[in-house]
């Protein structure tokens, strides 16, 4: 059963004091008593010390934070926090969202679920029936999240819907299975790359239905070099494989 998971949602953190707090409160109240790890790229705006002071308040070490001296991409934010919870061995569901908000914590019970009746990896996905990006979004935003989704699929033959989310639950298993030391795109290419080589594992995965929406402080880390980053890596994945380097042979 779902209850019975002991799961740890993974935040990475850049400049996001407006949002923790409260991001923090979601997860914690969630009735799966996820614990959470926050990894933080040394924030300047103070979004560590407000973790630290959440943390203080639940002594039971459900709050945690990793601060990582370099910021350098998510991916490598990812990278580091999925590194830290895996080596403890104390979680078999591994979950992955932003912290801004974006990602709607009320669905994670459901993907949870889906861990439990058997998925090894479940995508909170706005492409599917009854998945959707906020109305707050304007219209030229939406055509390029679903554009950038669409290239990607259909580039990797992907046979999932949302290729280019970034709320996943993973089960521990599956994510200690993949070689993330060869995984290393920066940016939010690490999302396709990942679910990529998840699929290439035989990976059972499902998809469950979310709204994503807008968040509600700070600014967006999304850039022109994040998303030339992206298609480049999609194109090296087509012909590479997940790494987006050619393979040794044997």
């Amino acid at each position: 059963m779902a209850e019975a998971l002991r799961c740890v949602v993974v935040l990475p953190t850049y400049e996001e004091a407006g949002n923790i707090a409260g991001m923090l409160e979601r997860v914690l109240s969630c009735p799966a008593a996820p614990d959470v790890l926050v990894v933080d790229d040394s924030s300047p705006d103070g979004t560590g010390d407000i973790v630290r002071r959440v943390a203080a308040g639940h002594p039971d070490g459900r709050v945690r934070l990793l601060t990582r001296t370099t910021k350098d991409g998510l991916g490598a934010a990812y990278r580091a926090g999925f590194a830290h919870v895996l080596a403890t061995g104390d979680h078999d569901v591994v979950v992955q969202m932003d912290a801004d908000g974006s990602h709607p914590v009320e669905a994670l019970p459901r993907m949870l679920a889906e861990v439990a009746a058997g998925a090894d990896l479940v995508l909170g996905a706005r492409y599917v029936p009854g998945g959707a990006l906020d109305d707050a979004w304007p219209w030229y935003r939406k055509a390029l999240s679903r554009g950038a989704n669409v290239y990607a699929r259909v580039l990797l033959r992907a046979p999932v819907a949302d290729l280019t989310g970034g709320f996943k639950a993973w089960r521990a298993e599956l994510l200690r299975s993949l070689d993330l030391t060869q995984l290393t795109a920066a940016g939010y290419a690490f999302q396709i790359q990942t679910t990529l080589a998840a699929l290439e594992r035989g990976a059972r995965v499902r998809e469950v239905p979310i709204l994503f929406t807008e968040r509600t402080h700070g600014t967006s880390k999304m850039s022109r070099a994040i998303i030339r980053e992206a298609m480049g890596a999609v194109w090296r994945m087509r012909r590479h494989g997940p790494t987006g380097r050619p393979r040794r042979e044997p």
